[in-house]
C-alpha cells in the first residue's frame, strides 16, 4: 500500500473468520501501519454471513485502536440506525447497504436526522414515480427483453407499505409486457391520490 502513496487505499473487512477468531484490533493496526487511508468494518464474522446481529461494539473497538477513519457497516435498516451507530461506536462514517434498495430517500432522511430535522417518508406517489423512472432507465440500458426481467426484483423494493401493495407487486412480477407493467404502475398512481 505504501509503495503507491498517490492512490488512497481503503479496506472493508469482517470481524474475523468465526466468533473464536475476532481479529478487529490486530487487523486494524496492521492495516493502518501498511498505509490504508480508512477501514470499513462489517462486525459479523465470515461464517455468520448475514445471520445474527452485527456487533457494533467491535466497530467501537476498532475506532479506539486506530487513527485512520473507521466506517461502520451492518444492521443499518432505518435512518435512525445511522444516528444510533454514530452514537454507540464513535465511527467516522456509516456505510448503508440493503436498506437503500428501492429507497434512495434513505440518505436524505438520515441527513435530515443528523441535522436535527424529521425524516419524512416518501409518499406512495413519490415511490411509484421513481419506480417508473427506474424501470425506464433499466429498459434503456438493458433493452426491452432483459429490462423487464431485471426490474422484477426492484418492484418489491418500491411497491410496499401501503394498502393493496402486495397485490400490485404480484401483478407487476407476473406482467407479460412492459405496457401491462406501466399500466399497473399508473393504476397505483391513480389510487394513491
Amino acid at each position: 500500500v505504501q509503495s503507491v502513496p498517490q492512490v488512497p487505499v481503503t479496506v472493508k473487512m469482517r470481524a474475523g473468520w468465526d466468533l473464536q477468531s475476532i481479529i478487529v484490533e490486530k487487523a486494524g493496526v496492521l492495516l493502518e501501519n501498511s498505509g490504508v487511508k480508512a477501514i470499513t468494518l462489517h462486525p459479523r464474522t465470515t461464517l455468520q454471513t448475514l445471520k445474527g446481529n452485527a456487533n457494533w461494539s467491535l466497530i467501537k473497538l476498532l475506532k479506539e485502536s486506530v487513527s485512520v477513519p473507521v466506517i461502520g457497516n451492518g444492521d443499518i435498516k432505518t435512518p435512525d440506525d445511522v444516528l444510533q451507530m454514530f452514537d454507540e461506536t464513535g465511527c467516522d462514517a456509516v456505510m448503508v447497504g440493503r436498506a437503500a434498495l428501492g429507497n434512495p430517500w434513505f440518505f436524505k432522511q438520515a441527513k435530515n436526522l443528523l441535522e436535527g430535522q424529521s425524516a419524512n417518508e416518501p409518499s406512495v406517489k413519490e415511490r411509484v414515480k421513481l419506480c417508473k423512472r427506474h424501470f425506464d432507465l433499466i429498459l434503456q440500458s438493458r433493452g426491452q427483453r432483459r429490462g423487464p426481467y431485471l426490474m422484477r426484483k426492484n418492484f418489491g423494493w418500491y411497491i410496499k407499505g401501503f394498502p393493496g401493495a402486495a397485490g400490485f407487486r404480484i401483478r407487476l412480477v407476473e406482467a407479460k409486457s412492459i405496457e401491462i407493467a406501466n399500466n399497473i404502475l399508473n393504476e397505483i398512481l391513480l389510487t394513491a391520490n
